[in-house]
């Protein structure tokens, strides 16, 4: 075989539109579940259909049996049929595949698809790809998951060339499979039961056997890519104040930041998950509007959620770097056009602050010049500044928001005005409360962000700084300073 260079899969499906879902950090439990809620919804329809996967088989012993009964199914018994699973992977020996008749497409070791497992079935009902590894372009670790006909269609051509090229004998064979699998939209319920199998735990509560997962690294091979996985970990939502601390290094220190980090993945894990099936759910023409409206509140509320604790994780990696690690996480600055990205966020942010049941209006100068900054990093700390104040300032308040120009740096200055004629009592909020280094606790509303300190330590990371300044029964004004490019 040549060794011309194949697309990887996730580069294939995230190349035009329509995009495949993605789930951010999912892990091997998310993908272990993922992988088995599947099997069990082509388990439903009767196991027809043809099953696809690598590099190792993500199938089990008891879907290799013969199929159940032909009843409730979308299409005649005659057109019905279970075809021979394929199977791309690299140089698997044959005794670790699980039956005979398998087809087996090799990979060559430099193939990126080695490095990224994935599921596809095609069944009369519904076509589905999977697939786990990095992000294109972000280079998060995730998983691209869909049922969209586009999408599955470039899963389909993008498997059908490592075909051509290692076996071109089987090219027939796979051409057949698609027209006998036309790719069509599948009908809500499909989408339904997927999601229900998948918030029960997929297989393991249905009574089922789990699915076939590939061996577990070597205790070498995960430590070779742990770093990797969280320095490519992008920065997420922000939530900011004052006051510069030094980065912990007692022990108890570090077995903090090691328990946020555990509760922050198991808390983003099901979150990510259930916005997942969401954006599934709103894709369906059919909805009725108050079960969108419903829907998009669900995913609403997960989105902001899922912001909030990937904040809470990058200020762990940042003032509590794991041990073996000499200082915090470092962000990539570059010229950004600050302008732009605020205008840009503009709309999800009046958003925010309205729900919250106050006003963001912004004032932004003809012309002002570029910062340099990490443009994904600050999007998402603006984003929780924003948060902050929604969430910490009375209903019927006024931010206002301006962009100025401060010799050489750029300002960007929220400040908050209270309603007029309110009880200034009510006004006064209580005093944050410490719970560790790392995060306080609003006593009036239980909403809980990253402290002051914290806060600012992430700002100079972002090559900047923040200033607050607390005006008694009228509001606050926090400033924040970014260098202007030279």
């Amino acid at each position: 075989m040549n060794s011309r260079r194949f697309l990887s899969l996730l580069e294939a499906l995230w190349a035009e539109l329509p995009l495949p879902e993605w789930l951010p950090g999912a892990g091997g439990r998310v993908w272990q579940q993922a992988v088995a809620a599947l099997l069990r919804l082509w388990q439903e329809v009767g196991q027809f259909g043809v099953v696809i996967g690598g590099p190792v088989p993500w199938w089990p012993l008891w879907m290799i049996g013969d199929p159940p009964s032909l009843e409730a199914l979308p299409c005649r018994p005659g057109e019905l049929a279970r075809e021979t699973p394929w199977l791309f992977t690299p140089n698997l020996p044959p005794e670790s595949i699980p039956a005979p008749g398998h087809t087996v497409i090799p990979l060559l070791p430099q193939d990126p698809l080695v490095e990224e497992p994935f599921l596809l079935l095609l069944t009369p009902a519904f076509a589905v790809i999977a697939v786990q590894g990095y992000h294109p372009h972000t280079r998060q670790r995730g998983m691209m998951l869909s049922f969209e006909p586009e999408v599955v269609r470039r899963a389909w051509q993008n498997l059908e060339e490592r075909v051509q090229q290692s076996k071109p004998e089987q090219l027939a064979a796979w051409r057949e499979l698609a027209l006998h699998y036309p790719l069509t939209k599948p009908p809500g319920r499909v989408l339904a039961r997927f999601s229900s199998f998948l918030l029960l735990g997929s297989l393991a509560e249905a009574g089922s056997p789990p699915a076939r997962l590939p061996p577990a690294r070597t205790e070498g091979e995960s430590r070779a890519a742990r770093p990797k996985e969280k320095s490519q970990k992008p920065p997420s939502a922000v939530e900011a104040d004052a006051r510069i601390p030094t980065a912990p290094s007692s022990q108890s220190s570090l077995s903090e930041a090691e328990l946020l980090r555990a509760l922050i993945h198991e808390i983003q894990t099901p979150l990510s998950t259930i916005r997942t099936l969401a954006s599934l759910i709103l894709k369906q023409q059919d909805l009725p509007p108050r079960v969108r409206e419903y829907v998009e509140k669900i995913d609403r509320e997960c989105t902001e959620q899922i912001n909030r604790f990937s904040l809470f994780f990058q200020a762990t990696e940042t003032v509590m770097p794991p041990a073996g690690k000499g200082e915090g996480r470092r962000l990539q600055l570059e010229p950004i056009a600050l302008v732009d990205l605020v205008r840009q966020n503009l709309p999800r942010w009046q958003d925010q602050v309205e729900r919250r049941g106050s006003r963001l209006e912004l004032e932004i100068p003809a012309e002002l010049p570029d910062v340099v900054s990490d443009p994904k990093a600050l999007e998402a700390v603006l984003f929780g500044i924003i948060d902050r104040l929604a969430r910490s300032t009375p209903a019927g308040s006024h931010i206002r928001a301006q962009l100025l120009s401060a010799g050489e740096l750029v300002k960007l200055q929220f400040q908050v005005n209270t309603p007029e004629g309110s009880d200034t009592s009510s006004l006064e909020l209580k005093s944050p409360q410490a719970i560790g280094q790392l995060l306080v606790v609003q006593p009036d509303t239980g909403a809980i962000s990253l402290s002051l300190p914290v806060a600012q330590t992430l700002f100079r990371a972002l090559g900047g700084y923040l200033t607050v300044r607390h005006r008694a029964r009228q509001g606050e004004i926090l400033n924040i300073y970014l260098p202007r490019q030279l």
